[in-house]
């Protein structure tokens, strides 16, 4: 009778463990989804931000550009 609980409860324990591991192994897939989604979006805003910089850059580029022969212009 002792043996039938001792062999019931480990396999009560056991059960247990597998869920505990199928939990373990779901939120495992959940936190990798997770991590893809936000480097996905880490890329596209950085994308974004590059792109503005790269515009900014032309743009205050020939600004100077522009100064530069305003003022060799009127040197001149």
């Amino acid at each position: 009778e002792t043996l039938q609980r001792i062999v019931s409860t480990l396999a009560i324990k056991n059960d247990e463990i597998h869920n505990f591991i199928d939990m373990l192994n779901h939120t495992i897939k959940n936190v990798q989804v997770n991590s893809s989604n936000a480097i996905s979006e880490l890329d596209e805003e950085f994308d974004g931000l590059y792109s503005i910089l790269d515009e900014m850059k032309g743009s205050m580029a020939n600004t100077i550009q522009q100064e530069e022969a305003r003022k060799i212009q009127a040197l001149q």
